[in-house]
């Protein structure tokens, strides 16, 4: 018989290696349940790679678990304001990544990286923010990531990361889409009421931001499956909108979490999983844009940026930016920006190759299905790949 995970029993393995045993408050046993039950039933895994999805559940509890008891530890933790947070949305390989990066390098700015993410117990200090002991650590680790990752998406233990990584502890967390067959988690996903993910990336924030703080830049593009969740928790975000040709992002897209998913279950069908993903990123898109509607922008929460303004003046993008939301932006913010774009050229690692057909993807098509999109926001094509 097949091995099969068991949610109680990953609970006390992570209880047994973390020496904790407060779980805190934010629900997590439903969801907890339902991802165990799609790993089991969909997944499709051998008992190897079974077990390594396990392993990566412990540690998602152990890390909820070390926050819980920093959280008693410290009670101030939980005294701290997040104001005004800005926000990165919109279709990945849609430039966000990039921005992210550019907005950190503004004076103030506090974007999370990626060994705070990781390993945020204890909450990090502004003393020794850059010589932590758990940067190494974490770069070590990476140092094994593979080219043909790199290529797709650069990583790196100091770059900011996105904000799945807030709030995966809650087990509501998308980004195991990418790298396993769940259609039962997925769909229980999208009917998920998100309020403790977004609890759980409201109190991440603050552990992050008590000895270390700054005005908070953050990114995640499937906040547009929630954005009336983000928005209740944090009325007063500043929401930056990035937008690209869809015939363009979609077969990127696929080959980015193609290859996420193959590396964790062996092998994809690249045509079926094109068609998959595209699916569920125009349906992520439409749940976003109702929310758009419904909430309005006559305050001006929403700011929408190009691929290609971005691409063409960095720095005078984030100057935009910053002009609409009445945030500081100064010759030392510009000259940080374009140095950090000197020194991370698109194709530092290599270049991305991917074609919309390995995907079961055409140009043409994709435009026509996306055109509302394409029209509304005046998205310019780049041609096919």
């Amino acid at each position: 018989m097949c091995a099969q995970l068991n949610g109680d029993d990953l609970v006390a393995r992570a209880m047994a290696e973390a020496g904790l045993d407060d779980p805190g408050d934010v629900p997590y046993r439903e969801p907890l349940a339902m991802l165990v039950e799609s790993l089991n039933r969909d997944a499709g895994l051998d008992d190897e790679r079974l077990a390594v999805a396990g392993n990566t559940l412990v540690g998602l509890f152990v890390k909820r678990l070390r926050l819980v008891a920093d959280r008693s530890t410290y009670p101030a933790i939980a005294e701290e304001r997040i104001v005004a947070p800005l926000f990165i949305v919109g279709f990945p390989r849609s430039g966000s990544t990039h921005l992210h990066a550019l907005l950190a390098q503004m004076a103030g700015a506090r974007a999370p990286q990626n060994w705070e993410l990781l390993l945020p117990s204890p909450p990090p200090e502004r003393d020794t923010y850059t010589s932590d002991p758990r940067i190494a650590q974490v770069q070590a680790l990476m140092e094994h990531t593979p080219v043909e990752m790199l290529e797709r998406h650069p990583v790196g233990a100091t770059r900011p990361e996105q904000c799945n990584l807030l709030n995966d502890w809650t087990f509501l967390n998308q980004a195991l889409l990418a790298s396993y067959h769940l259609p039962t988690y997925r769909d229980w996903l999208l009917g998920a009421d998100y309020t403790p993910a977004y609890e759980a990336h409201r109190r991440t924030l603050q552990h992050l931001q008590w000895r270390a703080p700054g005005q908070w830049v953050l990114k995640y593009p499937k906040h547009l499956v929630a954005l009336d969740r983000l928005i209740a928790a944090y009325p007063d975000a500043r929401i930056v909108w990035t937008h690209r040709d869809p015939a363009v992002v979609m077969p990127s897209v696929a080959s980015l979490t193609g290859y996420m998913r193959a590396s964790t279950t062996g092998t994809i069908d690249e045509p079926s999983y094109g068609r998959e993903w595209t699916a569920f990123e125009e349906l992520v898109l439409l749940r976003g844009l109702a929310v758009r509607d419904a909430v309005g922008d006559a305050d001006g929460q929403f700011y929408d940026v190009h691929y290609r303004d971005l691409m063409t003046d960095p720095a005078g993008m984030v100057a935009g930016i910053c002009g609409h939301f009445g945030m500081p932006f100064d010759d030392a913010s510009d000259a940080a920006i374009r140095r950090w774009v000197d020194d991370h050229p698109k194709t530092k690692h290599g270049t991305h190759r991917y074609t919309a057909e390995q995907f079961g993807l055409d140009a043409a098509g994709l435009r026509r299905r996306f055109a509302p999109y394409i029209e509304r926001f005046g998205v310019a094509p780049e041609g096919p790949r």
